[in-house]
């Protein structure tokens, strides 16, 4: 089945029952539909009901104007009867059609409808897997344990599904390769919680992809935590930052930073927004640290921006 004949067949169902108008509209979308409207969006009662009548709006402006009535008074954008039997029987009086005649004008108006919503959406398919729509991250914690014999890297994301069908989910991991250092041949990565490793790829000599399985299908509007933990071979091959720059949609940040007296830290810092590159230069880029006490260093955002660095910074 096409994008468009499926999209037709989701726009049909939504039309039943009080269609727009049913307080669970948002998560009964069909997963095509759910994907144009939602994205990497939050479907929620409130803003995903306004996302929802946009789009509708939006494709039914494309229509001609008979079968917009038609499109709108059945969907129940214009008409709140609470069954599509009255939503039909209110269009046929109005238009003076058959109810029969009213209905195969609709199934017309859908498959339009569904053409102006890809158009619209100037969604292509995408293989690449770190592009998969489908899910954004809440919260996301970090924590750097350089008191370890080996150093160790856990995060813990807590991630909501924005549409149902979400199974799995794909991130990197990066190992810098230090002078006189041989490359890393296996990451030393496991699983916390909420989820299991079904593929470990090295894309790259010091990158991996990995491909985690949630052990059952999301439903939209779930929230799911998922835990790493992975542990490096030696303070060589640290990359001395506790951050990230996120490329999904991340609401909040939290890192983290267990030194004790013997990780050698001389000074740290707060990486607040700033372009990537800058971090390598091994400057004080923000806030400072008071080190001498050797509690954990501890930095938080409730708000960070795509494409942009933050974390806590060191030299040693």
């Amino acid at each position: 089945m096409d994008r468009v004949t499926q999209l037709a067949e989701e726009l049909d169902a939504l039309h039943r029952g009080r269609g727009f108008n049913a307080d669970d509209v948002t998560e009964q979308l069909g997963p095509v539909l759910a994907g144009i409207v939602f994205a990497d969006s939050e479907g929620d009662a409130a803003y995903g009901r306004d996302l929802l009548r946009r789009w509708l709006l939006a494709a039914a402006s494309d229509l001609p104007e008979d079968l917009r009535t038609i499109f709108l008074g059945a969907s129940g954008l214009r008409d709140v009867h609470p069954l599509l039997t009255e939503r039909i029987a209110t269009l046929a009086d109005a238009t003076g059609l058959s109810a029969r005649t009213v209905r195969r004008r609709l199934r017309e108006a859908d498959r339009l409808a569904a053409a102006a919503l890809v158009n619209r959406s100037h969604v292509t398919p995408d293989q690449n897997p770190f592009a998969v729509s489908g899910w954004y991250v809440d919260r996301l914690e970090a924590t750097a344990f350089l008191d370890e014999v080996r150093p160790r890297f856990h995060s813990l994301r807590e991630i909501v599904a924005t549409h149902s069908g979400v199974v799995e989910i794909c991130e990197s991991w990066s190992i810098p390769r230090p002078a006189n250092e041989p490359l890393v041949d296996d990451l030393d990565l496991q699983t916390t919680e909420g989820c299991e490793i079904t593929e470990l790829a090295k894309i790259s000599p010091s990158t991996w992809r990995v491909t985690v399985s949630l052990g059952r299908e999301l439903a939209a509007r779930e929230r799911h935590r998922l835990g790493f933990s992975v542990t490096l071979p030696s303070r060589a091959f640290v990359r001395p930052i506790n951050g990230f720059v996120p490329v999904r949609r991340t609401r909040s940040f939290r890192s983290e930073v267990h030194h004790g007296p013997h990780a050698g830290l001389t000074r740290a810092w707060r990486i607040d927004g700033v372009p990537p590159m800058a971090v390598d230069d091994d400057v004080p880029l923000g806030e400072q640290f008071d080190l001498r006490d050797g509690a954990p260093l501890v930095a938080e955002w409730n708000t960070v921006r795509r494409g942009l660095a933050y974390g806590i910074g060191w030299s040693w």
